[in-house]
């Protein structure tokens, strides 16, 4: 249930350009980020926001993964859950704007 909760955030707040990948077990969902919009610049504005994401870059040796953000689904769905979402979709577009002057 948390799963469908947070995939139905994801596509009411996050950008045009925003893919998610499901996997079969876990309580993770794997979230690309629109082209230009880095992970680690998002985990620091996401920390400074008191929000927690895990960008792609810390489960690859090579760094691969910038443009990736792994969430966890695995705490009970509350307001505080959807609206730090809100948060971190603002705070994608923020990241995505500059691109768009």
């Amino acid at each position: 249930m948390n799963q469908i909760k947070f995939v139905e955030a994801i596509e009411r707040y996050f950008p045009a350009g925003t893919c998610l990948t499901v996997p079969q077990g876990g309580y993770f969902l794997w979230v690309k980020l629109p082209d230009g919009v880095d992970a680690l610049q998002l985990h620091h504005l996401a920390a400074a926001n008191g929000i927690s994401i895990a960008p792609g870059p810390i489960f690859s040796a090579q760094r691969n993964f910038k443009d990736y953000i792994r969430l966890n689904y695995g705490h009970i769905w509350d307001a505080q859950i959807e609206a730090g979402l809100a948060t971190l979709g603002k705070l994608v577009r923020h990241l995505l704007s500059p691109q768009l002057k």
